[in-house]
């Protein structure tokens, strides 16, 4: 086994002082030598010397490292939230722990706990959705952690705290008003209800949509689905079993699960049925089609989210902030507009 190296060994090699290796290393002011500065390099390399970090940060009171908590890592909107927040913390020196829930409210708590043994200096999480059941312990916990955090995504609607959330009444009501647009007055929509803010607020938008131009909201029309590709499968069978002409489905995943029944049903996407997904993640991985959808900005969330984390660690007692980013409906090729007499039907 190779032995790794330390700033004494170094030092008894170049014979030099510890300090003198480590304001050598660390590029701080010194008036040691070109020629010895050059030694100890050397023999830093030829060893492959890397400082400890975490060492180091624990003496400072700061580790760089920062936690992620994720709901599904397995969904494509979350591994590229976790991809994006990654390279904005590896740019400005950070380094990201990622950890995901599988959306169980067990793991929300004990991954709290595990990212506090860490020493991370700051949590992004984005609770479960078993977490909106009951969140008295999970609030209780977070209200107790001596690091500052910021809830990305999903929140809790009365906890304040510093939160940045996506405008999703608007999104779902522009996915519905586009489909009511282009002739559709019976459209479906497939959601989870767990209480979730989030749902919720998707769920007033397409009610929104639906009302104001007096259209009927059939039971049959709204269909549960807890956001994995089997249950948009599921989801899909009782809504084909109805008379509707368009369907809103809002996550991504669940939008896959229905797409693969319609394509066993030999069903086609819009000349059969018009669909409008929310996420706008999965159009690379389609073929032959492109999803109309709602986009929520990755990319906008990772960067708020970061900046505010990192406000937060430098000025802990600033007031809360709380962020609601815009959602923009993408049009492609996944809706028909119905002739005037499919809509006289």
């Amino acid at each position: 086994m190779i032995m790794k190296i330390t700033l004494k060994d170094i030092a008894e090699k170049a014979n030099v002082s510890v300090t003198t290796v480590s304001l050598v290393l660390n590029n701080r002011p010194n008036r040691i030598s070109p020629k010895k500065k050059q030694l100890i390099k050397h023999i830093a390399r030829e060893h492959n010397y890397t400082a400890n970090q975490l060492a180091r940060g624990l003496v400072k009171k700061e580790t760089r490292m920062l936690g992620l908590i994720l709901p599904d890592i397995g969904n494509p909107f979350y591994s590229s939230l976790a991809k994006k927040l990654e390279q904005a913390c590896r740019k400005e020196g950070y380094t990201l722990i990622v950890s995901n829930t599988n959306n169980k409210y067990e793991q929300d708590l004990k991954l709290l706990h595990f990212l506090l043994t860490r020493s991370v200096d700051g949590i992004f999480i984005i609770p479960s959705f078993e977490a909106y059941q009951d969140n008295t312990k999970l609030i209780e916990k977070l209200e107790q952690l001596p690091i500052p955090y910021v809830m990305l995504e999903r929140s809790f609607l009365k906890y304040h705290c510093d939160k940045i959330t996506f405008a999703n009444e608007q999104g779902a009501y522009q996915a519905v008003k586009h489909l009511i647009e282009m002739g559709h007055k019976k459209i479906g929509f497939i959601a989870n209800f767990s209480n979730s803010t989030n749902v919720n607020l998707r769920l007033n938008g397409y009610m929104k949509a639906m009302n104001e131009h007096n259209y009927e909201i059939s039971p049959d029309y709204i269909v549960e689905g807890y956001y994995q590709e089997e249950c948009g499968y599921q989801a899909g069978r009782k809504l084909l079993d109805t008379d509707v002409t368009a369907v809103f489905i809002i996550n991504d995943m669940m939008t896959l699960g229905f797409l693969k029944l319609l394509n066993q049903l030999n069903k086609k996407v819009p000349e059969d049925i018009s669909v409008v997904s929310y996420d706008e993640t999965i159009n690379s991985c389609l073929i032959g089609l492109q999803l109309t959808s709602i986009r929520k900005s990755v990319t906008d969330l990772a960067q708020h989210g970061f900046s505010l984390l990192i406000s937060r660690i430098k000025e802990p007692e600033k007031p809360y902030e709380e962020i609601c980013l815009t959602t923009k409906l993408i049009k492609h090729d996944s809706v028909r507009e119905l002739s005037h007499e499919e809509i006289m039907l």
